[in-house]
């Protein structure tokens, strides 16, 4: 059973629980109103019956006293009439009041508001003329809404009256005789007090229940619709981190959020293994691309330096000869010289060599950087704003690898702000790594230039090789660092570098160093 409850779907066990404790009030309120109430009307039926038969006994008993009245009966004065009617109802009442203790009969003569009582509805002791009185008196009062009502309508009447706890019931009939009014009869007897609290926890359990069934009902519609507002949130959230993983569900309470919570952390699984999987690729690419480069530019580099020593023998032996010859020659050699650089770019890229690292200050590494480079930042019109920190810790690198790097990136700013612009570089520390940033002003990267930036020969300048992101990503990859896009957007771009600190260093690299007496 267990296992068929389980293999069905989430809405099924929802809508079958709902059902559930939707059905078990409803089931109660059914049970008291055909059942439990049934028992209690069968038991005041009885009661009714009982009491109308001796209260209809009573009337024809009188009917039959004021049909033998030979003068008439409304002829007679009021005293009479009073006394006639008191006569009967003492020889009709008193011997049924008698057989049935607990049951009261009573005589309400409209007139002269006179009434007269037989039996008791509990046991009382003999009571004395003045007691008689009150006792009518109160009688009287209880029953006057009863007696106003039969007065009106001349129709039987039975009904419950009382307090709770303390019930009796009411049966009263007319008397009439030639079409009037001449009295009205009735009986009363108490109501057990099982039945009155039979009745009063009927009452109770009926609210009851109709509250149980409103607020269950309230219940779980309120936790249906949470549960569904949950489980749209997650189907939502995973639709959009298929196509991006670095969209995260949010935080929600309860086990939904356990859920939640293991999809969060599965995603950041696979968004480390998606990137350690594209580290691995770039590595090898970067080898194979590496090893191509190195054998084309060591044999572009001798026919270039072959050229390069002709033309400058040619300029040598000619330049007497052939006037002008110095202008062409110059031309020569300065496409030759850019095609070295060309060349001597793409052996670092091909066979870097290993960085030799020790302790260095970051901020004096930029100083000297910027000390050349400042030159050209005032030529391009660049404003420069240096955030350095203080008391920065140490780095472990090699500083004329971290140099190359730092003015790869800071040429870079400057193409991107070729109308002028702000450079903002940034220095501090953060847990065991030294960070560097470096923020232009300039339009930004286009997003979909944004995962192939630190591709080999990947550019979209008219000038370059397109390997100084690249040369830069792997050296700063040498290092155990990191280097990334921290922000773009058409006011500007900033990129970042995270290298180690010195004491954190610990890799094979700095030990060789430290051998070999560098």
């Amino acid at each position: 059973m267990l296992k068929i409850w389980k293999n069905q779907s989430l809405a099924f066990q929802i809508m079958l629980t709902v059902s559930a404790l939707i059905l078990i009030p409803v089931l109660v309120m059914i049970y008291d109103i055909f059942f439990a109430s049934a028992k209690d009307e069968m038991l005041l039926k009885t009661k009714e019956e009982r009491l109308g038969t001796m209260v209809q006994t009573t009337v024809k008993g009188l009917n039959d006293v004021l049909s033998e009245n030979q003068t008439g009966f409304s002829t007679l004065a009021t005293n009479e009439q009073v006394k006639i009617l008191g006569d009967a109802f003492k020889t009709v009442a008193k011997p049924l009041a008698d057989a049935n203790p607990g049951v009261r009969l009573g005589l309400y003569y409209p007139k002269t508001h006179d009434i007269f009582v037989y039996g008791f509805l509990h046991q009382y002791r003999p009571l004395s003329p003045d007691e008689i009185k009150q006792r009518q008196k109160r009688i009287f009062n209880e029953a006057s809404s009863g007696l106003t009502a039969v007065s009106a309508t001349k129709e039987p009447l039975s009904r419950i009256t009382g307090s709770l706890g303390d019930q009796t019931f009411e049966y009263l009939a007319p008397v009439i005789h030639n079409d009037e009014l001449i009295a009205i009869a009735w009986a009363d007897e108490q109501v057990h007090p099982v039945v009155s609290q039979s009745r009063r926890f009927s009452l109770i359990v009926r609210y009851l229940t109709l509250f149980g069934l409103i607020f269950g009902t309230a219940t779980a519609l309120y936790v249906i619709h949470n549960l569904a507002s949950e489980v749209s949130l997650i189907k939502k959230g995973l639709i959009r981190m298929e196509e991006d993983f670095s969209v995260r569900l949010p935080q929600m309470p309860g086990e939904m959020g356990e859920v939640v919570q293991a999809i969060n952390n599965m995603a950041d699984s696979l968004k480390e293994k998606k990137r350690l999987e594209e580290e691995l690729r770039r590595s090898e690419r970067l080898a194979a691309l590496g090893r191509l480069v190195t054998g084309v530019a060591h044999e572009l580099r001798n026919p270039l330096g072959i050229v390069k020593a002709t033309v400058q023998v040619m300029e040598g032996e000619y330049k007497k000869t052939v006037p002008g010859i110095e202008e062409y020659t110059k031309v020569i050699c300065e496409q030759i010289n850019r095609g070295n650089k060309v060349i001597q770019e793409l052996l670092d890229f091909g066979r870097p060599s290993k960085p030799i690292v020790r302790p260095t200050d970051l901020n004096g590494l930029l100083d000297s950087v910027l000390t050349f480079t400042h030159p050209m930042l005032r030529q391009n019109k660049i404003d420069l704003n240096k955030e350095l920190a203080p008391d920065l810790p140490l780095a472990a690198i090699d500083a004329d690898r971290i140099k190359q790097v730092f003015v790869n990136l800071i040429l870079n700013a400057i193409q991107a702000m070729p109308g002028g612009g702000k450079l903002t570089i940034k220095t501090l520390a953060e847990n065991d790594k030294v960070k560097v940033c470096f923020s232009d002003t300039g339009g930004g990267i286009n997003p979909d230039d944004l995962p192939r930036i630190f591709d080999p020969f990947y550019t979209t300048k008219d000038e370059g090789a397109g390997l100084g992101l690249s040369i830069s990503y792997q050296i700063i990859h040498m290092h155990n660092g990191k280097i990334w896009v921290a922000e773009t957007s058409p006011s500007g771009t900033t990129i970042c570098i995270s290298l180690p600190q010195s004491a954190q260093w610990k890799g094979s690299v700095l030990l060789d160093s430290e051998n070999t007496g560098h």
